[in-house]
């Protein structure tokens, strides 16, 4: 939304929107230089910054999972999946850790594999193909599918997506920085206004035009995508009980990849709450 209504120029700033399909992926290609801001999940940032890598969040665009776990048509309970196969992205993507999490909530942890595919578009696939059982993910099958359990509802503390940046970006561009979550705060503030033009976005990125699809995947992002981005702070916690690191506590690390303030500058300075023209959350 930010690109495509010209928020990021209104702000000075010529971004270039890069899709890189794996939060892995998307710190590497960070810490490498080959971004300046990158939309991982969580849990790329926590586990990077936990082996010592600089590099913390700014941003939550989500704080809970925004993610359902869709099963073919003829699994209609959860104890269903003992034996079969849910397709993720990649092996310590924000995927695999929200359907480990799942899984672990269901009990199944040890009874269901997961199958790294690569990214969303071959998910989508090996589901409408029936190579696999089911996948848990943001955007609905175009094959028929069923919805057996909705994260969200599980209150997992756990953000799909953030605003990363490397500690020396923050330090010498911090005006920069702020500049970046303005604008996407204002394309938020967009998308809640205004229907018609954020249908237009979803169908031109997923590459579909269907109605029904268009409407839900509207609501589901009204829905979850903070309007106050600030992180939650409990999203540590949730990575490090996944993936634990020897010498690691989540307090501590909290303190090093978590930074608020220019989230917390905004909101005192009246500007979230101006975009959005009443209370916001």
């Amino acid at each position: 939304m930010a690109h495509e209504t010209g928020l990021f120029k209104k702000y000075g700033l010529d971004v270039q929107l890069i899709y890189i399909p794996s939060s892995g992926m998307n710190i590497q290609a960070l810490l490498g230089g080959s971004l300046d801001v990158s939309a991982p999940g969580i849990s790329g940032v926590v586990l990077a910054a936990a082996r010592g890598a600089p590099v913390l969040t700014i941003a939550a665009m989500t704080n809970r999972p925004a993610m359902t776990l869709y099963v073919q048509p003829d699994i209609a309970r959860p104890d269903q999946l003992k034996g079969q196969t849910l397709g993720i992205s990649r092996f310590n993507s924000s995927g695999h850790t929200v359907t480990t999490l799942i899984l672990r909530k269901l009990g199944l942890e040890k009874s269901v594999t997961m199958r790294p595919l690569g990214g969303t578009p071959e998910m989508q696939a090996a589901f409408e193909q029936k190579q696999i059982a089911g996948i848990v993910t943001g955007v609905k099958p175009g094959a028929p599918a069923r919805a057996l359990l909705n994260a969200f509802d599980l209150d997992i503390p756990f953000s799909m997506n953030v605003m990363a940046v490397t500690r020396e970006f923050l330090q010498k561009n911090p005006e920069t920085a702020e500049r970046v979550i303005k604008a996407y705060i204002e394309a938020v503030g967009a998308m809640n206004h205004d229907k018609e033009a954020t249908l237009k976005v979803l169908a031109k990125y997923f590459k579909r035009s269907d109605a029904n699809f268009l409407d839900e995947t509207y609501a589901l992002v009204t829905r979850f995508t903070e309007k106050t981005p600030r992180v939650d702070t409990r999203n540590v916690a949730t990575v490090l009980e996944f993936e634990p690191v020897k010498g690691v506590d989540a307090e501590t690390l909290t303190a090093k990849v978590i930074d608020n303030s220019v989230i917390d500058k905004l909101v005192k300075d009246g500007f979230i709450e101006k975009v959005f023209a009443k209370t916001v959350r």
